[in-house]
């Protein structure tokens, strides 16, 4: 079964699966690994002035680290690397052809490593799922041992660190820091010296130049990165999911402020602001489950390949080529995490959902995919605009309060309303052409009393008086707007009755164009 839509389009993004069949042994063990705390990694205590300089290489040097480790597990054990059944976002598998795997010890060199570079914030657990070859042979049995991974995976996530057996982790932090010499990147680590980065974060900031490089592809040493455990050292290769896209200047990416600044619609209107983006796919796991995905290793692995294809590579590549001041925070898996000039970041985000749409097919054209999105200041901490956008997307997924809908979330969080994505589209398409020869003869402030409208007709059930909202707008297109828009009054009024939510979410896109820069 094709679960994409092999057009020209998408073509080069479906994956085709792995040949495993020289590698399968009578008996096996799948060795796992997950890169959790992900956003903690990338955004805790980074502070907004240099966090152009390291987010990108921080969301990449989780990728580096996911293969320098699948590396270092085949290393350890002594078998070939082409026993690796995947690795992308921050997840490995590899097929280890014999039983009575330890990874106990591999573990420790793990949590050691976390505990003293970055205080226990994150880390990778390792799970290991014993096997035998006709587990990848039948359907049913192939889908058991999906489950027996997925669950070993998520029991070990709540073992962090193995606390509970072991009292040799002990959180040492720097020693005399202060406001001199507190590294003004990471803001928790100490600075070689006062006024410089500690070593850390100067490995990121090298990193991000390297991701720079116009090469499609370049090997970088795991121990310019900072990773060598018991003296094992590899090349990573730079490659196009890993170098994702970003807007440089100069081998150096652009700062926030430069992004905002470019979000100017003209030369004297737009406002100037970031917006963040966060994304992902919606009810996977039930898909899954459900699916005839999970029946077949070479299913599953075209499958998750494919999805993370175009999250890693399909978004990127479009960024590059039609919404240049963006930046790639995070790319891949089943999720998304940009940020850029607040305008072009909206029109990627209506083109992201509709690409989806269509590259899904069969069985996966169910899914769908919410966005939760924030507009703000270049000068907002990038940590709480990391958790506001999170706590955006939850609400997006949240829209349907537990009932049963023939299309669960599906929904976009942007301008404080919450809206399904075909309201929205819907009312967008219909405002827009109606809205195109608005000219600013309109005030913002007779914008912002249909912003008003809008809110009284979301709750006209909790207040009769706001039943008075379409008098009104009578009201002032007859007293304020010049007869040549009247024209619209009908259609803007029907509009803000059927879907007032995603109406006033085009009004706020819409003023945020017109506001004076």
């Amino acid at each position: 079964m094709s679960y994409f839509n092999n057009n020209k389009k998408f073509k080069p993004y479906i994956q085709k699966p792995k040949d495993i069949s020289s590698i399968l042994a009578d008996e096996m063990t799948i060795v796992s690994g997950d890169f959790y705390g992900i956003q903690k990694f990338i955004f805790d205590r980074l502070s907004t002035k240099n966090a152009s300089k390291v987010l990108r290489a921080k969301s990449a040097f989780v990728q580096i680290f996911t293969e320098y480790l699948a590396k270092y597990i085949c290393h350890k054990l002594q078998i070939d690397e082409n026993r690796i059944l995947t690795r992308n976002a921050g997840i490995f598998e590899i097929a280890v052809p014999f039983v009575n795997v330890d990874i106990e010890s591999i573990q420790k060199d793990v949590d050691e490593y976390f505990i003293k570079n970055f205080y226990g914030l994150s880390g990778v657990v390792l799970t290991k799922v014993e096997c035998k070859k006709e587990d990848f042979k039948d359907p049913i049995k192939y889908k058991k041992l999906r489950e027996r991974i997925i669950n070993s995976i998520q029991n070990k996530k709540f073992k962090k660190f193995n606390l509970n057996k072991d009292t040799q982790y002990v959180l040492n932090y720097d020693s005399g820091i202060d406001n001199q010499n507190l590294c003004k990147v990471c803001n928790i680590r100490k600075s070689k010296k006062e006024g410089e980065n500690c070593d850390i974060c100067d490995n990121f900031i090298k990193l991000g130049k390297k991701l720079s490089y116009e090469h499609q592809e370049e090997l970088i040493s795991s121990k310019e990165v900072g990773i060598e455990f018991n003296g094992f050292e590899t090349d990573i290769n730079l490659d196009k999911k890993i170098k994702s896209y970003v807007l440089f200047k100069q081998y150096t990416p652009v700062t926030f402020e430069e992004l905002a600044e470019n979000s100017c619609i003209d030369e004297d209107s737009g406002t100037k602001a970031l917006a963040i983006l966060k994304a992902d796919i919606d009810n996977m796991g039930k898909f899954l489950e459900k699916s005839s995905v999970t029946s077949s290793f070479e299913a599953f692995d075209a499958f998750s390949k494919s999805i993370d294809n175009f999250f890693s590579l399909y978004i990127p590549k479009l960024m590059s080529q039609k919404y240049k001041n963006t930046y790639t925070i995070f790319a891949g898996g089943d999720d998304l995490f940009l940020l850029g000039a607040w305008n072009e970041i909206l029109e990627l985000a209506r083109e992201i959902e509709k690409d989806f749409k269509e590259f899904v097919a069969g069985d996966a054209k169910t899914l769908t995919i919410s966005f939760g999105i924030t507009l703000a200041k270049p000068s907002t901490p990038i940590s709480y605009l990391a958790n506001y956008t999170e706590e955006l997307l939850e609400e997006a997924k949240d829209i349907d309060n537990g009932k049963e809908v023939k299309n669960p979330k599906d929904a976009i969080a942007l301008f404080r309303e919450v809206v399904k994505w075909d309201d929205y589209k819907e009312t967008y398409s219909n405002l827009e052409n109606l809205f195109k020869d608005f000219d600013k003869n309109v005030t913002t402030a007779t914008l912002y009393s249909l912003l008003k409208f809008c809110d009284m007709s979301k709750n006209v059930k909790n207040d009769i008086k706001n039943t008075i909202w379409r008098s009104k707008l009578n009201y002032l297109f007859n007293r304020n707007i010049d007869t040549k828009y009247h024209n619209i009054l009908g259609k803007l009024s029907d509009s803000i009755e059927k879907h007032p939510e995603a109406t006033k979410m085009f009004l706020s896109e819409f003023i945020y164009k017109r506001r004076q820069a």
